[in-house]
């Protein structure tokens, strides 16, 4: 595997190069897709995603162009979603190769200047694939979630790897039911809460399990209530967040709500992000505050614009 500089420079190189293929001016065209092909020929991360689809699958590219010289009738593409990837790149390869292609494309599909050639092409062929390809190196590359890995909008050094997000949750089992509310409204936002019971299957070392929990999360949140008492695995718990602190710093945060007539905040938490609060939605408010990952940018919901 890469390490982590050489991906970082590959993603780059990749941004780079696919922006380049779909924004530049037309005049351009042909030499931004021969500096987009060269890249998928010798880059590691992006030959790690095409070289394994190239061994499995053999399109015939001929008769797909053929097709396009004898008929006006609509483009077809695999249904494979592997295959449809690498089909459209051997697409792009043969019109870098053969720029007649390009002509006979927009000639096909009743276009006559260069410019409507070259933009159909970007937009049927190119572009479905530069985003899927995209998607497809972010997850080779091991980060975090499709919004983190968009990168058009977040600067590469701020995208955490997915194993690096998780919020652990501590709390007694009593305190469950406010413990689960938190959850699911983290969920909702985006963020991916540790509870121990859906996370450790039967059989799971209990201490082995949590201190995995740990390792993988961004945060710790105590809920102190009337019913926290700072023994055994609560104890372990306060160690492991601590252990954590001081292995991550800033990229981890240690949140302590203290809910009423709850018991006393454990000394060794005392120095970290710890607050009072009356209910529920003071409690939402602080671990958003505190917590090292922020929340997305804004959007329609996905059932809007569809």
């Amino acid at each position: 595997m890469p390490s982590k500089e050489e991906v970082l420079k590959s993603l780059r190189l990749f941004k780079s190069r696919r922006d380049n293929l779909l924004h530049e001016d037309v005049d351009t065209f042909e030499h931004h897709l021969q500096q987009f092909v060269e890249m998928c020929n010798t880059d590691p991360l992006v030959k790690s995603i095409l070289d394994p689809l190239k061994d499995r699958y053999s399109p015939d590219i001929d008769a797909w162009w053929n097709e396009r010289l004898q008929s006006e009738s609509k483009l077809s593409f695999p249904s494979d979603p592997e295959e449809d990837l690498v089909f459209r790149y051997f697409l792009l390869e043969s019109v870098e190769k053969n720029d007649s292609y390009l002509i006979n494309f927009g000639i096909s599909l009743g276009k006559r200047k260069r410019d409507e050639w070259i933009e159909l092409f970007r937009s049927l062929v190119a572009r479905p694939f530069l985003e899927e390809l995209k998607v497809r190196l972010s997850a080779a590359a091991d980060l975090a979630t499709p919004e983190a890995r968009d990168l058009q909008a977040v600067p590469l050094s701020r995208i955490p790897g997915k194993h690096e997000v998780k919020i652990f949750l501590s709390h007694k089992s009593v305190d469950k039911p406010i413990v689960r509310r938190y959850q699911k409204v983290l969920k909702q936002l985006g963020f991916d809460p540790w509870l121990d019971e859906d996370v450790m299957a039967a059989g799971t070392n209990l201490e082995r399990g949590i201190l995995q929990g740990f390792e993988e999360s961004c945060a710790a949140v105590f809920f102190i209530t009337k019913n926290f008492k700072d023994e055994k695995y609560l104890g372990s718990e306060v160690d492991y967040a601590m252990l954590q602190k001081r292995t991550k710093d800033k990229k981890f945060a240690i949140i302590t709500l203290r809910y009423p007539e709850a018991s006393e905040v454990p000394g060794l938490l005392r120095p970290y992000i710890f607050v009072d609060v009356e209910n529920d939605l003071e409690g939402f408010n602080e671990v958003i505050r505190a917590l090292p990952i922020e929340l997305g940018p804004v959007r329609w919901k996905k059932n809007v614009v569809d």
